[in-house]
């Protein structure tokens, strides 16, 4: 079978079961059988996919070690810990049932993992404060209107806000809510609109890049 006709039928079969999911939940009180079916397989083809990340994320790192690549430490790291956690977890899953029970899993996940994951917050903090330095920029009225807004908002969050002035919080309430979120649900419509327009052309076989068949 050619290139060609591998992409149409995936092409088909991604346009197939979309109508049917979309007939089944529009037109059926009830969910069906087969609809349960396919979500069945959607949530064993996820987890297949989930195993081939993890494959193709060993021998994409295993390379760069043995080649002795950029930053091939980084590598030693990431498969030494997922090599640890793996066993650790395979150990406890077949011993009693559940994963979790193995203690050196559970003080990887307590005192490494979650750890790790809370420091990636307060880490994105000096992003958005290296953004809003350079938004905040006064260079045009419409950067001074922002700037002026985020002020206001600053003020009202801060303590040191109300004690300065007790309107600093209403004026800052106002541009919260009464400001933003008529702003935000535009964004959503409009982002809404975007996503069907972009399932009608995956659907057509217009989105090339959804199939990894590259650009149109």
């Amino acid at each position: 079978m050619s290139d060609i006709y591998k992409r149409e039928v995936v092409y088909a079969l991604t346009g197939l079961v979309t109508i049917i999911m979309l007939v089944e939940y529009f037109f059926f009180a009830n969910s069906q059988p087969w609809a349960e079916t396919i979500r069945t397989w959607a949530v064993i083809i996820f987890n297949i996919s989930l195993g081939l990340g993890a494959v193709r994320l060993l021998m994409q790192h295993g390379n760069k070690l043995a080649q002795k690549r950029t930053d091939w430490q980084f590598s030693a790291v990431l498969l030494t810990i997922f090599t640890i956690a793996l066993l650790t977890g395979l150990v406890g899953y077949f011993t009693t049932g559940v994963q979790t029970s193995n203690g050196i899993y559970n003080w990887l996940f307590i005192n490494v993992f979650t750890p790790l994951n809370a420091t990636l917050y307060p880490i994105t903090g000096f992003y958005i404060f290296s953004a809003a330095y350079r938004a905040f920029r006064a260079r045009n009225i419409d950067a001074a209107l922002m700037l002026i807004a985020g002020c206001f908002v600053m003020l009202k969050n801060a303590p040191v806000g109300e004690a300065i002035w007790s309107g600093f919080p209403t004026i800052g309430n106002w541009f919260q809510f009464t400001g933003q979120i008529p702003g935000m649900r535009a964004f959503a419509i409009v982002g809404a609109l975007g996503l069907i327009a972009y399932g009608f052309r995956a659907l057509l076989g217009k989105e090339r890049g959804f199939y990894a068949g590259g650009a149109d």
